[in-house]
C-alpha cells in the first residue's frame, strides 16, 4: 500500500503537482495523462513513461516520517533510491540521443551532461549529511551545514532548473522534438517529476529529524521545505539565462563538489578530534 499511497504514487504525484504550479514548470494540464494514454497505445515512448512514473514509486524507500519502516531505512534503501532516480534521468534522454536532428541530440547531450554534474555534486554532499547521520551534534555541525549549503548550490544544475534547464532556443521542443505532441508533454511532466523527487532528496536525508515529535510535525516541515525550494526554482527559472555548457560544468565541479568534498573531510576531522 505504501508504494500506491503514502509515501510512493499518489502522494509524490500531489506534491508533484503542487512543484508544478509554484515552480511554473513547462507541464501543460492533461499532458501527463495524454502521454500514458499515447504510449499504452503505441504512439508515445515507452522510455519517457518508465522515466516519470519509477521515480514516484522508489521514493517509498526515502525515511518517510510515518511511513512504514521510515525510520528503519537502511543504505541500501538510499542506494535503490539513487540507482532508480540516476537511470530514470539517463532513460529520459534516449529520444534525444536517438535523434536523427544534430540539433536535438546536441540538446539531449547538454542536457545529461548539466545533469550528470550537478547530480554527482548532490549525492556527494547528501553522502556526506548520511554519514553524518539525521541527528546535528557539535562536532558534525559544520559538516551538515557545508553539505546543505553544496546541495542546495548543486539542485538547480541536478534538476535543470533555471540558467541549467534544456535548451530548447536552437530546436523548438529541445531534445523531444521530433516525438509527437504527446509524448513531449510526457517527458515535460516526467522532468518535474523527477525534479520532485529529487527535491525531497534534501529535507529527507539532509536536514534533522525531531526527536520525540509527532510524525505528522516532521511531515509538515519536509513539504514545507519542498515547495519552498520550488517557490526558489520559480524566481531562477523567470529570471535567468542559460549558461553555456563549460560554464554550467563549472558551477558543479569547483563550486559545488569541492564544498561537498570539504563537508566531508570537516565530517572525518571533527569525528577524530572533537
Amino acid at each position: 500500500m505504501s508504494l500506491f499511497v503514502y509515501p510512493g504514487l499518489l502522494t509524490m504525484l500531489v506534491l508533484g503537482l503542487l512543484v508544478v504550479l509554484i515552480a511554473r514548470l513547462d507541464a501543460p494540464g492533461g499532458g501527463l495523462t495524454r502521454g500514458i494514454a499515447a504510449t499504452l497505445t503505441g504512439s508515445g515512448s515507452a522510455a519517457l513513461l518508465i522515466a516519470a512514473v519509477a521515480p514516484l514509486v522508489v521514493a517509498a524507500w526515502l525515511p518517510w516520517p510515518g511511513a512504514p519502516n521510515g525510520e528503519t531505512r537502511t543504505l541500501g534503501d538510499i542506494w535503490l533510491v539513487w540507482a532508480v532516480l540516476e537511470g530514470s534521468y539517463l532513460l529520459a534522454l534516449l529520444p534525444g540521443l536517438q535523434s536523427a536532428t544534430p540539433m536535438s541530440t546536441r540538446a539531449a547531450i547538454r542536457e545529461a551532461q548539466l545533469g550528470a554534474a550537478g547530480r554527482m555534486a548532490l549525492w556527494t554532499a547528501l553522502g556526506v549529511a548520511i554519514w553524518a547521520g539525521q541527528t546535528w551534534t557539535l562536532p558534525s555541525l559544520p559538516a551538515h551545514g557545508l553539505a546543505l549549503l553544496a546541495a542546495l548550490i548543486a539542485l538547480p544544475a541536478a534538476v535543470g532548473w533555471g540558467p541549467f534547464a534544456p535548451d530548447n532556443g536552437t530546436t523548438p521542443g529541445g531534445a523531444e522534438s521530433e516525438l509527437s505532441r504527446a509524448a513531449m508533454q510526457l517527458g515535460q511532466w516526467g522532468r518535474a517529476l523527477r525534479a520532485t523527487v529529487t527535491l525531497a532528496l534534501v529535507p529527507l536525508l539532509a536536514l534533522p529529524r525531531m526527536p520525540k515529535v509527532d510524525w505528522g510535525i516532521n511531515l509538515a516541515l519536509v513539504l514545507v521545505v519542498v515547495l519552498l525550494l520550488a517557490s526558489i526554482g520559480r524566481a531562477i527559472n523567470g529570471n535567468s539565462v542559460r549558461r553555456p555548457l563549460l560554464d554550467g560544468l563549472h558551477w558543479c565541479f569547483w563550486r559545488a563538489l569541492p564544498l561537498a568534498v570539504l563537508a566531508g573531510v570537516v565530517l572525518v576531522a571533527g569525528q577524530r578530534w572533537l
